[in-house]
C-alpha cells in the first residue's frame, strides 16, 4: 500500500490538490499498478496529519477522472490507465520545489490532459472555444453512462413491438410520466399526478408551451430582471411585456411585484436564481404564493439545477407549497444527465391542464418514443439516482477547487455568491478596471466568461455604469465587475488554471492584499 510522504507546508496549493497530483503521477508513471490498493481516507488523513476533507476531495477527483476505482466496502484501487511514453510524462519539478519530502509528487508539474471516459466520442460545437471556458451551461459529457444507455436501448428495441414506431401519448409515455412524478415527489416535494406532466424537448420548448397557454389574456408576464436570455426571448415573442421585476439578495422582490401593473404571472428561479445565485427563503415563498392567489396570476417555477445541492438540505420546490394551484413547474434532465437527450417536462396545475387539453387536441409529443422508453428503464432501475449521486460528488469537487483557487489567487479582491448549489457561481471583483476591460483582458488570456450584465433584461445599457453594474445591483456596490463562472464543464485542474490566469491577466495577487 503506497503512502505519500509528509506534505510540506504550501501557501500556493491546497492539500487536496497535492494529494491528487501525487497519486496521479504514481499511476501515470506505473509506480502504482492496476488493482493496487490505496490507504483508506481515515488512514491517509491520519498519516498526513489532515482532516478527512482534503483526502476525500482528492480521491473523488481521481475517481472522477478514471485513475481510481471505488469498490464499496472494500476501498480505493488504482484503475487501468495506459502508461505514458517517457516524452509524454508530466515533468518532475526541482527537488527543492516538490510538495513532498521524497521523490514522487511534484506540486509544480503540469498535469497532462485527463484521460476522460469515452474520450473517442466526437466533440461537436467546440470549434473556436477559448482554452478555458467558464460557460454556465456546460456539463462533462464524458461521464454520461454510455454503456448502460446502450444496453437499455438495445433491450428496448429487442423487446418492443411495431407500436414503438407509431405515435405515442401526446403528453409523453405514461410509464415515464409516472416515474417523473415519483422522482419530483421524493426529491423536490412536488405534488402532482402523472396526468399533469407533459414531456418536452428542452426547457425552451417548455417555455413555448407555457407561453401559448398564457397568451389568451392581455396582461403581461413578469420576469426576474436578470435571467436566461433564451427564456426571455421566448416569452417576449409569445406574451405582452415581459416586465422585469427587481431582484433582492434572496430572489425576486415580492413588494415590487405587488406594485407592478396587473400581470398574468411571473417567471422565477427560486431555488438558485440565475444568474445571481440567491436562494428564496420559505417566508418569501409564502408571500409569493399569497401574491399569486390574490392577483389570480401564475407562477412559472424553473427548477433547472436543483439536483446539485452541496450545503445543507434544499428547500422543497415552490410547487409543493402551493395549495391554490397557481404554480407551473418546469424541470429538466439536461443538467443531471445530458442536454443532447432533449428531455424536459412541465407540470401544469389542474386549471391549466384542462386548458391545455382543450386548446391543443392535435398536439403531438416532440420527444422520441425510444428516448422516453429508455429513460423510463433508466429511472426504474435506479440508474438516474446513482448517476446524480456520482455527478454531485464530481461537481462538488469542482466547486471546492474553484472556491479554493479564487480564495488563493484573489484574496480580498473578490467575493463569491451562490456557491451552495448548482453549477455556477457569481464572482464579484474589486479592481481598478471596469467590467468591460476585465472581460477583454480575460479574452486575451484565453479565458471565456460572461459579465453579469449580459443577463439583465429590459434595461437600457446606459443605466449601467462603467463598472458594468447598476447602483441597485445585488452584492457590493463597490465591486468593479461581476461575472458568472460555470464549473460543470471543466475539471478541477482546468478551473484552477483558469482562475490563476484570470488573476494574472487582471493584475491581482490575492496573498499580498489586505482588505
Amino acid at each position: 500500500m503506497l503512502m505519500p510522504p509528509q506534505l510540506k507546508p504550501s501557501a500556493s496549493q491546497p492539500d487536496y490538490l497535492r494529494i491528487y497530483q501525487y497519486y496521479r503521477e504514481q499511476i501515470l508513471h506505473g509506480t502504482l499498478p492496476e488493482h493496487a490498493k490505496l490507504p483508506s481516507i481515515r488512514v491517509l488523513a491520519r498519516h498526513l496529519g489532515l482532516s478527512r476533507n482534503p483526502v476525500e476531495a482528492a480521491y473523488a477527483s481521481l475517481v472522477a477522472e478514471g485513475y481510481l476505482a471505488n469498490k464499496p466496502k472494500s476501498g480505493y484501487y488504482a484503475a487501468f490507465v495506459p502508461q505514458l511514453a517517457q516524452s509524454q510524462r508530466p515533468p518532475r519539478g526541482p527537488a527543492d520545489e516538490r510538495a513532498y519530502d521524497a521523490p514522487g509528487g511534484s506540486a509544480d508539474s503540469q498535469p497532462q490532459e485527463s484521460l476522460r471516459p469515452h474520450a473517442s466520442l466526437p466533440q461537436h460545437g467546440n470549434e473556436g472555444m477559448p482554452p478555458v471556458d467558464f460557460a454556465y451551461d456546460r456539463i462533462q459529457p464524458g461521464f454520461f453512462p454510455l454503456n448502460v444507455w446502450k444496453k437499455l436501448s438495445q433491450r428496448t428495441l429487442r423487446e418492443a413491438g411495431p407500436e414503438l414506431f407509431d405515435y405515442g401519448d401526446r403528453q409523453g409515455e405514461p410509464g415515464l410520466r409516472r416515474l417523473i412524478r415519483n422522482y419530483v415527489s421524493q426529491n423536490r416535494g412536488v405534488v402532482c399526478e402523472p396526468d399533469q406532466i407533459i414531456v418536452t424537448a428542452g426547457t425552451q420548448q417548455s417555455a413555448l408551451l407555457i407561453g401559448l397557454l398564457l397568451r389568451s389574456g392581455q396582461r403581461p408576464l413578469g420576469v426576474e430582471e436578470a435571467m436566461h436570455p433564451g427564456m426571455y426571448r421566448m416569452f417576449e415573442r409569445l406574451l405582452p411585456g415581459p416586465v422585469p421585476i427587481p431582484l433582492e439578495q434572496d430572489g425576486i422582490s415580492v413588494a415590487a411585484l405587488a406594485q407592478a401593473e396587473p400581470l398574468c404571472g411571473v417567471y422565477v428561479t427560486p431555488s438558485h436564481q440565475f444568474p445571481y445565485g440567491g436562494i428564496m427563503p420559505a417566508a418569501k415563498r409564502v408571500r409569493l404564493l399569497e401574491w399569486a392567489a390574490s392577483a389570480q396570476a401564475w407562477i412559472i417555477e424553473d427548477d433547472y439545477d436543483s439536483e446539485f445541492i452541496y450545503d445543507g438540505r434544499p428547500l422543497p420546490a415552490l410547487q409543493g407549497m402551493d395549495r391554490g394551484g397557481r404554480v407551473i413547474y418546469a424541470g429538466t434532465f439536461s443538467k443531471a444527465l445530458a442536454p443532447a437527450l432533449r428531455l424536459s417536462y412541465v407540470i401544469l396545475p389542474p386549471e391549466l391542464h384542462a386548458r391545455y387539453k382543450e386548446a391543443f387536441p392535435f398536439y403531438d409529443g416532440t420527444v422520441s418514443r425510444l428516448t422516453q422508453l429508455v429513460m423510463e428503464r433508466f429511472m426504474d432501475e435506479g440508474h438516474l439516482d446513482r448517476h446524480i449521486r456520482k455527478m454531485r460528488t464530481i461537481y462538488n469537487t469542482n466547486r471546492k477547487a474553484l472556491l479554493a483557487a479564487i480564495a488563493s489567487q484573489f484574496g480580498a479582491h473578490a467575493d463569491v455568491f451562490g456557491a451552495s448549489s448548482g453549477l455556477h457561481v457569481r464572482l464579484a471583483v474589486r479592481t481598478e478596471h471596469d467590467a468591460r476591460t476585465l472581460a477583454e483582458l480575460a479574452r486575451r488570456a484565453g479565458i471565456g466568461l460572461r459579465q453579469i450584465t449580459d443577463y439583465h433584461v429590459g434595461i437600457d445599457k446606459d443605466e449601467t455604469d462603467a463598472a458594468g453594474c447598476r447602483e441597485a445591483d445585488i452584492g457590493h456596490n463597490g465591486d468593479r465587475g461581476q461575472f458568472v463562472l460555470g464549473y460543470g464543464g471543466l475539471t478541477a485542474n482546468q478551473l484552477e488554471d483558469g482562475v490563476r490566469r484570470l488573476a494574472e491577466a487582471w493584475g491581482i495577487q490575492g496573498k499580498d492584499v489586505t482588505a
